[in-house]
């Protein structure tokens, strides 16, 4: 699951037009040289496609993100950020401007009784496992969901068992400006598949604090264990960004897919699975268009023969 990474249209680019290797040398500065340039994205989305982003950024603590946003927010660059590279798919043409990969003290866990504070870059099913031996219960419902603590907060990750929206006690934010804010879960505007961050995209989550309760850890663990172990022969082992589409209310978009003839659909590739139909894959040699595509082809079969407009639930990024 990506982390508040967004669709890019930007003005003229700094980055590109005017001195694109400087801007992104002053940027590496402030991040003690982690920084690359036409960094291909193929390499860093579990689809494994993607074109480059001008700049790419590892940040490490919260000081350099400010230092960072403070900058791109001052000269005007566009920029997003990306978690571990699931629920998105990345233009064949790249992101312009900066995109930021947080690490470092964004992957840190604590706990204080019955409270979890996570870093946005924490995985969701490590924060799971560490709820577990803490015998505190509340994120198994979402301890099989892939992706980081951010990407879920923004996308309110979630399945039948739970959503992650329903244990969050505040959120801990930077503004573009680089400026620190806590957000209250009221006010976080979680709904399905849904939260305010989504439409306010002047947000980066920093870390969120959670609030659990006593659980039998042995119990726990072994439910999680069961559904992972279910999850992982019920959904295809290929490269893909999990579900790409939204269960439309009181339906399965994978049964919808599946019931209009659409398992094994393929435009290059790309392939629907023959395993879940919700779930499209890169078969090896699949390009971005390629997965769209298919994806506009499933939608207007479902349309046609099923009545109902699926909407995605994978994060177009990057130039369309």
């Amino acid at each position: 699951m990506e982390m508040s990474c967004f669709n890019v249209t930007p003005p003229p680019n700094p980055l590109r037009n005017g001195g694109g290797r400087g801007r992104c040398e002053e940027l590496s500065r402030l991040v003690g040289g982690r920084a690359w340039r036409n960094e291909p994205l193929a390499n860093r989305t579990t689809f494994g496609v993607g074109g480059p982003a001008d700049c790419l950024l590892e940040v490490e603590t919260e000081a350099e993100l400010c230092s960072v946003m403070a900058h791109v927010h001052e000269t005007s660059v566009p920029w997003c950020v990306l978690g571990d590279g699931s629920n998105v798919l990345a233009s064949d043409k790249g992101i312009r401007g900066v995109v930021i990969c947080l690490k470092g003290s964004f992957l840190k866990v604590e706990v204080d009784g019955q409270v979890m504070t996570a870093g946005s870059a924490v995985r969701v099913s490590q924060a799971a496992d560490i709820a577990a031996n803490h015998s505190l219960s509340g994120l198994e419902g979402v301890g099989t969901v892939p992706g980081t603590i951010g990407g879920a907060i923004v996308m309110n990750a979630g399945t039948h068992r739970g959503y992650i929206g329903e244990v969050v006690r505040e959120v801990r934010v930077l503004t573009e400006a680089g400026l620190p804010l806590t957000v209250s879960r009221d006010e976080c505007g979680f709904s399905y598949r849904s939260s305010r961050f989504q439409t306010d995209r002047s947000f980066i989550v920093s870390s969120c604090v959670f609030d659990l309760v006593p659980g039998n850890g042995e119990q726990i663990r072994a439910h999680l264990l069961e559904v992972r172990t279910h999850r992982a022969h019920s959904q295809p082992r290929g490269a893909s960004a999990g579900c790409f589409f939204k269960n439309p209310e009181g339906g399965s978009a994978g049964k919808l897919i599946e019931a209009s003839g659409g398992k094994g659909l393929r435009v290059g590739g790309a392939m629907v699975s023959d395993i879940h139909a919700n779930f499209i894959v890169n078969t090896g040699d699949a390009t971005a268009s390629e997965i769209r595509e298919l994806a506009e082809t499933v939608r207007e079969l479902v349309r046609t023969r099923q009545g109902v407009e699926l909407e995605y639930e994978v994060r177009l990024v990057g130039e369309w």
